[in-house]
């Protein structure tokens, strides 16, 4: 996530939105993310980005986001 900030990568317990990120970067990531590491399943992969959607303005954190991640 630090790329998208133009910063240092975040540690895990670092917030986003703390470190300067806002909701068009946030959803940038997470797009990236489910195209990464999400299941090939269309409809699985919906729900993996609406519950990294859900984690990243619950609590902003890469560690919040793997927790999702691990999950699929």
């Amino acid at each position: 996530m630090g790329y998208v900030l133009a910063r240092p990568p975040l540690a895990a317990t670092d917030d986003f939105f703390g470190a300067g990120g806002d909701s068009h970067r946030a959803m940038q990531v997470l797009s990236e993310l489910v195209d990464r590491y999400g299941p090939q399943d269309s409809a699985r992969a919906e729900r993996m980005h609406e519950e990294l959607v859900l984690a990243m303005f619950d609590d902003g954190t890469p560690h919040a986001l793997a927790v999702v991640i691990g999950r699929y």
